[in-house]
């Protein structure tokens, strides 16, 4: 289910496609950040979840669904942007913390611009990737049993926000795999 609907139009809203509303960007190469933030629940399935291992979990399914979609190499996942600021620590700042913390309470709109400090810790991944565009899940969170994920792409080179959602699953053992599913049919039909 889709909790809010994508972030309202702006001025650099994506082609309109038949299908998929993100199904321009499978040709193209995109970036995945890992799951930037992580907010648990006090009742419902997220109360004894272990972070690192959600984590983990998450940004694991979400590449493997889009390679069995058909991205293959096309695009960078979060295990190749790691690797990528791993090996250039000079250049490239720590994919787990771009400073995406105030997209937390407050969804950006497509066409606003991405706050200086989150662009700039962007471009140097994107750039090692080869890539223009970013897709960032910002948070992973538990509300009662619902897990529920947004999601944030960005156009690193023009600094502005081309579309964003927030998913919502049932919580628990099956929700990851949701979650990959979901967002994978964003950009590739099942």
């Amino acid at each position: 289910m889709l909790l809010a609907s994508p972030l309202r139009q702006g001025a650099q809203e994506a082609p309109a496609v038949d299908g998929p509303p993100l199904a321009s960007f499978a040709a193209q190469r995109v970036a995945i950040v890992p799951v930037q933030l992580w907010r648990a629940d006090t009742v419902g399935w997220s109360r004894g979840a272990s972070w690192p291992e959600l984590r983990s979990a998450l940004d694991s399914v979400l590449g493997e669904t889009l390679k069995e979609r058909g991205l293959g190499t096309r695009w960078a996942y979060a295990a190749d942007v790691v690797r990528s600021a791993r090996r250039n620590p000079m250049y490239a700042v720590d994919p787990y913390a771009l400073g995406v913390g105030r997209w937390r309470n407050t969804p950006p709109k497509t066409g606003d611009r991405v706050p200086e400090v989150v662009a700039d810790n962007l471009r140097p991944i994107t750039a090692l990737g080869d890539t223009r565009y970013a897709l960032i899940p910002v948070e992973l969170r538990g509300e009662g049993e619902l897990a529920i994920l947004r999601v944030i792409l960005v156009d690193t080179r023009s600094r502005v926000i081309v579309w964003g959602g927030d998913f919502g699953v049932p919580g628990g053992a099956g929700a990851i795999d949701a979650l990959a599913t979901r967002i994978a049919d964003l950009i590739v039909e099942p």
